[in-house]
């Protein structure tokens, strides 16, 4: 697997909590915040929609957002709307037949809105977090976007109908959906990350190398020799699109594939340890405390524990 895919595996997607609002005239609504980035399509009409910290945007029909960090996502028919908070009480008021149904049916074109939360596993959810801006917009005329349309569409069908092997479906759903639209954005985000490094051809050959062989000691030498350039200017471009220094990163990873094989495999410590590219059980412990700040063992155990 390439670099991406391996971060998107990691991070598990499985579940999607999918709705549905239908608004008509004037309104406002502001989403609670979500314990996971939420994935938006509009599937009739037009409005607005902002996340925090960022400008308003115009959906169209066939539009679709994902919202990295969803603490104050907002949507409303025109700026300057009145905003009203869709809390339990307002969902329970104004839900008829599944749908979440706003103003008079008889003013003007409805607009209908689907949504979902991509709960990814917590052991390793900060490397999406880091991954995604707080908001990504794809419209329906960008040839990416009817791709990712059809991909809503399985899912919401899906998570409605949980058939067999519905979560096994679903997680590969949402895993594809993410890739398509994570390398959409690599070569746009502002800020460092793994993203704005693999969008350089020179350092994705780097980044791809860390990821296919994690157990091997790399130094910079060994990375700038295979990225074609020279150490120096290896370093120094790869600290500032990726946001840390070669091994860094690579400790990074390293730690990242420890937490979930702790988690979610069998295993020694032993073995664990040589899996992620120490000679010792003693000498991945150290290391795994002082970058997670706690033992592995402690680790595992917390995690059990909830």
């Amino acid at each position: 697997m390439d670099a991406l895919t391996d971060v998107v595996h990691l991070l598990r997607p499985k579940t999607v909590l999918m709705g549905a609002m239908v608004a008509c005239g004037d309104w406002g609504v502001r989403v609670p915040p979500q314990p996971g980035p939420m994935l938006y399509f509009i599937m009739e009409g037009v409005a607005w929609f902002q996340a925090e910290g960022c400008e308003p945007v115009l959906l169209q029909v066939g539009d679709f957002i994902l919202s990295g960090k969803p603490t104050q996502d907002r949507f409303f028919s025109r700026p300057g709307q009145k905003i009203v908070l869709s809390d339990s009480d307002f969902k329970e008021r104004h839900t008829v037949d599944g749908e979440i149904r706003i103003g008079d049916p008889s003013e003007g074109r409805a607009v209908r809105v689907v949504g979902g939360c991509i709960l990814c596993d917590p052991t390793n959810a900060d490397l999406l977090s880091e991954l995604l801006p707080s908001q990504v917009h794809v419209p329906v005329n960008e040839g990416i976007g009817a791709r990712l349309g059809s991909l809503i569409s399985y899912i919401r069908d899906e998570a409605a109908q949980r058939g067999v092997g519905s979560d096994l479906i679903l997680s590969r759903l949402l895993e594809v959906l993410l890739i398509e639209t994570l390398r959409r954005e690599a070569a746009r985000l502002p800020h460092p990350g793994m993203l704005r490094g693999l969008s350089d051809p020179q350092l994705s050959r780097a980044i791809s190398d860390i990821h296919s062989d994690v157990r091997r000691g790399w130094t910079i030498a060994e990375l700038a020799q295979r990225a074609g350039m020279s150490r120096s200017a290896f370093a120094r471009r790869f600290s500032e699109a990726v946001g840390l220094a070669p091994v860094e990163y690579l400790l990074r990873w390293r730690m990242a594939l420890a937490k979930d094989t702790l988690l979610h495999s069998r295993g020694s410590l032993e073995e664990i340890a040589e899996k992620v590219g120490y000679k010792s059980a003693s000498a991945f412990s150290t290391a795994f405390s002082q970058k997670v700040g706690c033992p592995p063992s402690e680790f595992a155990r917390r995690a059990v524990m909830g």
